[in-house]
């Protein structure tokens, strides 16, 4: 396969690797980003709760690469200690932290799609012969959904930035979701128009993808629910402490930020729903 082919997926790989490498290095400040992480998912301040998300979620999936302290260790840390805190924090933990198992279920299904591609020919035809299987993954219900998220953000990559990827029809199959009949689907197309991931002359407006959205913030799984919060505070520009919703918190206490961020929607939406959601 050429080698720019999944250069996203790689650099998640790698990211993947290092992480899990790390288990040997200076673990001193493990216990004191443990215990503040504890804090954080324990406290009754929405916002601080979603900062928490936010770091934790960047130390495993390798997002912000300046974190010292072992990955492994941060959760095996806050997996021991967090049932002392609650109930309600130890499900926090674990939703969360299930959301890298996720994420690494996902790259090992992609990196597995992105063998099976025969390598042969230019690089025009090598990205011709890996766009259907990757497409075949991103259209699939039955896959699960960070499968397809990440199929999703390796296809928008690609097509971003590679000439041959583009001219090979990798900017095609993205589009398509926000009509799709699997809401799921349109789902992820609107996360990834919402988060710039499109092409500029296929940007939608925000009335086609804000309310499929509002619908991602209860879907059933966190990492849906946490996805689709992202891409609302994306396409909004608004901070987070203006409308706040944890996707670790059950339907019931979800319900407000989920009312106001709906409202916020039945508030702009008059002036705002024509908007193209551009670069």
């Amino acid at each position: 396969m050429a080698r720019a082919l999944h250069r996203s997926l790689g650099a998640a790989l790698v990211a993947l690797a290092l992480l899990g490498s790390a288990v040997c290095a200076q673990s001193v400040g493990v216990p004191a980003v443990v215990e503040r992480l504890l804090q954080g998912f324990s406290s009754p301040d929405c916002v601080r709760r979603w900062q928490t998300i936010e770091e934790y979620t960047d130390r495993m999936i390798g997002r912000v690469l300046s974190y010292k302290e072992p990955v492994t260790e941060v959760t095996a840390g806050l997996l021991e200690l967090a049932p002392s805190r609650g109930s309600s924090v130890e499900q926090k933990v674990q939703m969360v932290s299930g959301y890298a198992d996720e994420a690494g279920k996902a790259f090992a299904r992609l990196a597995k799609v992105a063998q099976s591609v025969d390598r042969s020919g230019t690089n025009l035809e090598v990205w011709r012969k890996g766009l259907p299987p990757l497409t075949k993954v991103l259209d699939d219900p039955r896959e699960p959904f960070m499968t397809r998220r990440l199929a999703a953000g390796v296809i928008a990559e690609s097509a971003s930035k590679s000439s041959d990827a583009k001219s090979a029809g990798w900017g095609q199959p993205l589009p398509r979701l926000l009509t799709s009949t699997d809401p799921t689907a349109r789902l992820l197309g609107s996360i990834i128009a919402a988060t710039r991931g499109l092409l500029p002359n296929q940007a939608p407006t925000k009335g086609r993808v804000v309310p499929e959205l509002l619908r991602g913030l209860d879907a059933d799984s966190f990492a849906a629910r946490y996805e689709s919060t992202r891409a609302l505070l994306a396409v909004s520009q608004l901070p987070v402490d203006r409308v706040c919703v944890d996707p670790s918190d059950g339907a019931p206490d979800r319900a407000a930020g989920v009312r106001a961020w709906q409202t916020w929607w039945e508030q702009s939406k008059a002036r705002s729903a024509g908007d193209t959601i551009t670069q």
